[in-house]
């Protein structure tokens, strides 16, 4: 049943600590929100919204912070979100888009194009993480890969452009079934249904293994958790695609790479996100 009623929530701060508290909407899985100049503008389920307060409220322990908190229909949010999306491109390679801008890239011959349409709390391939493995993968995806795996797929948009590079069958995850959902919608509206398996469950019970790639945008402590189960499931010299991880925590998550096997070809960066590509030994 669709939520008649939203919650927008307001956080207003200084400049100087936009950056930090963006990182943190991040860091707790917070992808939609609309940035302005000193403050952010977020739209959520009512039930998430003490638990959202907290958190920032105590990541911003002693610094500037105010917090507006209003009821507002779902379709405004809907339509307000709607007015701001506009196409991705990565490095001339690929275009992300939604439903409506269909016709307006339809001139951009010989990119892949991915279509992805906004929903509440989803990622749309806007925030620089997505960014960050989509470029490594278009960089460095050749003929030999053919098996891929999204690990927490949210909107599913990492196994989409893997099999719109080349990749001949995939196998994506998400702990939530909404994201569950949407990736569902996203694989059917790109034609690339029945070329993935998709999973409501953790890592640990994916059986499939011997994955030419790896993906995963999630937060660098999950990351760091699983690294084990990424190994055994990557074959050897396999390719792995990482990020969601802040600049801050590149050197312990390098560290915690070589450790367990994995040899770090390329780190790139943007904002306050760095986007890692590793090999398995």
């Amino acid at each position: 049943m669709k939520l008649k009623i939203l919650t927008k929530i307001s956080l207003i701060t200084n400049q100087k600590y936009l950056d930090n508290l963006i990182s943190h909407l991040f860091l707790i899985g917070i992808t939609s929100f609309e940035e302005k100049e000193s403050s952010v503008e977020l739209y959520v389920k009512p039930e998430e919204v003490s638990g959202i307060i907290k958190s920032v409220s105590d990541n911003f322990s002693g610094k500037t912070l105010d917090i507006l908190v209003e009821e507002i229909e779902n379709r405004n949010w809907n339509e307000e979100w709607q007015k701001s999306i506009e196409p991705i491109f990565i490095d001339n390679k690929l275009i992300i888009y939604p439903t409506w801008k269909k016709e307006e890239v339809r001139k951009y011959k010989g990119y892949i194009k991915i279509q992805i349409d906004p929903k509440m709390a989803f990622g749309t391939g806007h925030n620089e993480t997505t960014q960050l493995v989509l470029k490594q993968m278009s960089k460095y995806l050749t003929r030999k890969d053919k098996f891929l795996f999204d690990f927490g797929c949210g909107t599913g948009v990492l196994a989409i452009a893997g099999i719109k590079m080349g990749i001949q069958k995939a196998v994506a995850d998400d702990i939530d079934e909404d994201s569950i959902d949407n990736a569902i919608e996203n694989f059917k509206l790109n034609k690339v249904y029945g070329k993935i398996k998709l999973y409501q469950n953790s890592i640990s019970d994916i059986k499939e293994k011997n994955f030419d790639v790896i993906c995963a945008n999630i937060i660098s402590s999950v990351i760091k958790e699983n690294l084990d189960l990424i190994y055994l499931k990557l074959k050897p010299d396999g390719k792995l695609f990482l990020s969601g991880v802040l600049r801050e925590e590149e050197k312990t998550l390098k560290y915690h790479l070589k450790k367990k096997g994995f040899n770090v070809m390329e780190v790139l960066r943007k904002s306050e996100w760095i986007g890692i590509y590793a090999r398995k030994d």
